[in-house]
């Protein structure tokens, strides 16, 4: 029997080593192996998992054993993995499978390769992930910039532009904005997912999740004295079990020197909402320093000034100064349309200013965008350049 279907992930240092089981694979008739010859920072491997549509992880262990064990955890909840290691150390592989592991190769010869994945056939289908979800942070760049509305705005406005499911978290238990800003009265939060991460499945999700204005919402705790500690296995594990189930996902996250968030690493895209005052600027500046600074690939990092006006603050090109970052989107401010939404708990009206141009930014981060003017950039989102 060969089997089929299967998308490696391979992470081994050990190139000789690497190069054995890619020649297996191969044999079997697997050629769609994504390889990395190094090990990733923690909370890369989701992102990974996501872009390539892999759902087998093999993980060499013996370059670095205890980097690789830190691995395990965060590559188990996203699919099954195979610890690779010449060694037979009855206590080592207790270890990862304790961790999280499905299987243990000491030779990856053509016979124990297939005898495994055909062991995990029979336990796990290897099908194509069920969506294909994007995940994004919206981050503060100094508190009081405004994005907690953005991010609850814009769950909302990518509903509205036709993404099936949305679901918006709350992840600051101090703030606790999204709540407020949609007049709820949660039963549960954020705090109780965490809790029950290990053993979330539907049933459970369907209890915690808050259903308003067509997206589901998971509010931080109301009690801002209540401890939230965000373990990192549990982030992993929650962001797969959210991605299985929902097209688009937002997160609400801290200022980042406020500690950030363990989600920010495993986003998709991090927007670092600022508004276009010095002071402001200044505090960003710093906060991009943070995020960029091992925490999240700059590559995935956006700027979105927000409430910006030309009659008061630096212009788009002082701001691109300022940060070294050229302005993702701009978006109006819209006081009026912001209070009155509110004062209602209701989503902005859908053609205020703030909604068109937070809407086009969704578009935008979708790959739905159209064909944008110059003399609508001051509106909404800036001209692509290039």
């Amino acid at each position: 029997m060969q089997p089929r279907g299967w998308k490696p992930l391979l992470i081994c240092p050990n190139a000789p080593l690497a190069l054995r089981v890619r020649a297996t694979l191969n044999e079997l008739g697997l050629e769609d192996i994504h390889y990395l010859s190094q090990y990733p920072r923690t909370g890369a491997i989701a992102g990974v998992v996501a872009q390539h549509g892999s759902n087998v992880c093999f993980l060499e262990l013996a370059s670095h054993a205890e980097q690789a064990l830190g691995l395990i955890p965060e590559a188990a909840a996203t699919l099954p993995v195979v610890v690779l290691n010449p060694q037979k150390d009855a206590d080592l592989i207790l270890r990862c499978l304790r961790l999280g592991a499905c299987e243990f190769l000491s030779d990856p010869s053509l016979e124990q390769v297939r005898d495994v994945l055909e062991r995990l056939e029979r336990q796990h289908s290897p099908a194509e992930p069920q969506r294909n979800s994007v995940a994004y942070c919206v981050i503060p760049g100094k508190p009081g910039s405004g994005a907690s509305t953005i991010a609850t705005y814009l769950a909302i406005e990518m509903k509205r532009a036709g993404v099936s499911k949305v679901l918006l978290v709350d992840t600051d238990p101090v703030s606790g904005s999204i709540a407020f800003l949609l007049k709820l009265k949660p039963a549960f939060h954020l705090g109780d997912a965490i809790r029950d991460w290990s053993r979330m499945d539907l049933d459970l999700w369907a209890r915690l999740a808050l259903p308003c204005q067509g997206i589901d919402i998971l509010p931080a705790p109301e009690n801002p004295a209540t401890r939230l500690e965000i373990d990192p296995r549990a982030a992993v594990g929650l962001l797969a079990f959210w991605r299985k189930h929902y097209d688009a996902i937002l997160l609400d996250v801290p200022w980042a020197h406020a500690g950030g968030s363990e989600f920010a690493p495993l986003a998709d895209s991090v927007l670092v909402v600022t508004t276009n005052e010095l002071g402001a600027l200044h505090a960003t500046r710093r906060s991009l320093e943070c995020l960029g600074g091992g925490m999240v690939d700059p590559a995935r990092i956006k700027l979105v000034v927000n409430r910006y006006g030309l009659a008061f603050g630096l212009k788009r090109e002082a701001v691109e100064t300022a940060l070294k970052m050229e302005p993702y989107a701009l978006l109006r401010n819209d006081w009026d349309a912001v209070q009155t939404a509110l004062l209602e708990g209701k989503p902005l009206p859908p053609g205020s200013p703030l909604a068109v141009g937070v809407r086009t930014l969704g578009e935008r981060l979708l790959g739905k965008e159209k064909t944008i003017k110059k003399r609508a950039a001051f509106f909404g989102l800036l001209p692509a350049r290039g």
